[in-house]
């Protein structure tokens, strides 16, 4: 054998090796067809039914709740009629805190701690508001990370609007295609939702909670990262 046939096979030898263990949202030794490419930035990523989870008497709370569209998908989001305890993709915040802050005028104001919001999908949905849990339940499949943010109410109606940023993703399959939301939504996603001030039944830790509903959007990269398609 040739010295040039020699460092050929000296080389792939090194190099197919490191390949193998590359992270798999690096480099992929079989291709996988995603259903989905990048949502266009202010583009509606999903919509969602959610409810906050307090304890007035320490301020920590936690955010659970399920999915109600998701772009890319075609059919329903639900093992049946669309309720909480049929939904597929279900989303839950860690222990969260708020903080409360002087009023302005008849606004009540609160600071929410930073923290995270993870995406579950479910293959057998179970969700049940007496028990904020079921919503963690199944793969996880996107964890989302927040900053402190403003929570203001006015009278019967609050609104939150925050961004987050993408963590880390578990590629899912659902309709028979596969999705990531590191493809989906790699620069993350901005809520934009609406709470009712009125309190309904909590559980033992949180004896409150507070019926919402909303949407999150996609965030756009730097248009040096877009490429040139972006301009």
């Amino acid at each position: 054998m040739t010295l040039k046939g020699l460092i050929i096979r000296a080389s792939a030898g090194v190099v197919f090796p490191l390949l193998a263990l590359t992270p798999n949202n690096l480099v992929r030794l079989t291709p996988v067809a995603f259903a989905q490419e990048r949502i266009p930035a202010a583009e509606v990523v999903w919509q969602h039914v959610g409810r906050i989870y307090l304890n007035p008497d320490t301020g920590k709370a936690v955010y659970a709740g399920y999915v109600v569209h998701l772009n890319g998908t075609t059919s329903s989001l639900f093992n049946g009629s669309p309720s909480e305890a049929t939904a597929y993709f279900t989303f839950s915040t860690d222990v969260l805190t708020l903080t409360p802050m002087p009023n302005d005028g008849d606004v009540a104001l609160d600071l929410v701690s930073a923290g995270t919001f993870s995406v579950y999908y479910n293959t057998s949905p179970n969700g049940d508001w007496s028990n904020p849990a079921t919503f963690s339940s199944g793969k996880l499949i996107a964890t989302f990370s927040r900053k402190e943010s403003l929570f203001p109410q006015i009278g019967p109606v609050s609104f939150h609007s925050l961004s987050e940023t993408l963590l880390s993703s578990q590629s899912f399959t659902f309709e028979g295609k596969t999705f990531d939301f590191n493809r989906i939504v790699p620069s993350g996603i901005t809520f934009a939702q609406f709470f009712s001030t009125t309190p309904l039944a909590g559980i033992t830790d949180y004896p409150v909670a507070f019926a919402g509903a909303g949407t999150t959007m996609a965030i756009g990269g730097s248009l040096s990262a877009l490429g040139p398609e972006a301009k």
